[in-house]
């Protein structure tokens, strides 16, 4: 869900998208202890809220807006 949110944010939110297959995204995630399903929010370096699970579009539109203060 979040790709297809990525060109309406793009010029707004940098996008990472971590492997945890990989020995990097397994340190990640271990480091931030998160599992699959994870969409961490960082502003200035710092983590402003996760959300785990799969959402919809709606619900991902009003976290992004909150959490970078958007529109």
């Amino acid at each position: 869900m979040v790709d297809s949110l990525k060109p309406e944010y793009e010029k707004q939110v940098h996008f990472r998208i971590v492997d945890l297959a990989s020995d990097e995204g397994k340190a990640f995630a271990q480091f931030h202890q998160v599992g699959s399903v994870t969409l961490m929010f960082f502003a200035n370096g710092k983590r402003v809220t996760t959300l785990q699970g799969t959402q919809s579009a709606d619900f991902l539109r009003r976290a992004f807006n909150r959490a970078f203060r958007l529109k």
